[in-house]
């Protein structure tokens, strides 16, 4: 079998719901299985408010240097600001470095105030992403209540990540911080848990990624660097009641796109 074939029997075999869009910029070889399909986006919506941000400072609306005050009252739990005292001044930039490396909620929600879910939900349109919707900020349980939620999908979500990567919307400095950002994620059990390093930071010359979780979720998507390749996409959403099976799957998936490439280098 092919190394796609071997990605579409682990999605088939699945025991959940996996939705998989891998795709080689090299050659165009593409797998999409249950492209189309919505899932919770869990923390993936994060990719799309990064690409607003950068978005916003190409355009000149904003500064990366621009700093917003972590005031009283604004904290929500995961990553590290809800840990800081308040008071400080955080630079928008660290705050996309916080949002994705350590999927910080508090970096997150103050990004979402200063774009604005509005300006975040328009450049999905702007890009094409029917499925992909912000709906809530980070841990805004009153709104989910209501209704309001967090969605998209595998195409959507390779669309964002090629967009950061090599979308002519952003100039290359851009383009290159965004890969930065996403190379330093810290949270590497899925599509990286199976790929040999000697040291964990060796990871972020091979991925950048991103992450998402929730009760029954578990979602990566990333896109793997090879010396003398062009990249490849790689996003894996699930849906289902067996957390390790869907954590494994995005593992197996990242493992078979290292080997095909990887060993082909050598």
């Amino acid at each position: 079998m092919t190394w796609l074939e071997i990605i579409k029997k682990r999605a088939e075999e699945f025991s959940g719901t996996a939705g998989l869009v891998v795709h080689s910029l090299a050659d165009g070889e593409r797998l999409a299985h249950n492209w189309d399909r919505v899932f919770f986006s869990a923390s993936l919506i994060k990719l799309g408010i990064l690409n607003t941000l950068f978005l916003n400072a190409a355009r000149g609306e904003l500064s990366l240097d621009e700093k917003i005050k972590l005031e009283e009252g604004m904290a929500v739990d995961g990553g590290l600001l809800h840990k800081m005292r308040p008071g400080v001044s955080w630079r928008l930039d660290d705050l996309a470095l916080l949002m994705i490396a350590l999927s910080d909620n508090t970096a997150t929600n103050m990004l979402i105030d200063r774009l604005g879910i509005e300006e975040i939900n328009r450049d999905f349109k702007r890009l094409g992403l029917e499925n992909t919707v912000l709906g809530r900020k980070m841990l805004d349980f009153e709104a989910k209540k209501a209704g309001r939620d967090n969605f998209t999908t595998a195409a959507d979500t390779a669309c964002i990540l090629q967009t950061l990567h090599s979308g002519e919307e952003l100039p290359p400095g851009y383009r290159a911080r965004a890969m930065d950002i996403l190379s330093a994620q810290k949270l590497n059990n899925k599509l990286p848990g199976l790929i040999p390093v000697d040291d964990p930071d060796d990871l972020e010359q091979i991925l950048a990624h991103k992450t998402g979780e929730l009760p029954g979720i578990e979602h990566d998507a990333g896109i793997f660097f090879f010396k003398s390749k062009m990249p490849v996409v790689a996003v894996v959403l699930t849906e289902g009641h067996d957390r390790q099976e869907a954590v494994e799957l995005c593992a197996r998936v990242g493992k078979t796109v290292y080997e095909a490439f990887e060993q082909a280098e050598r």
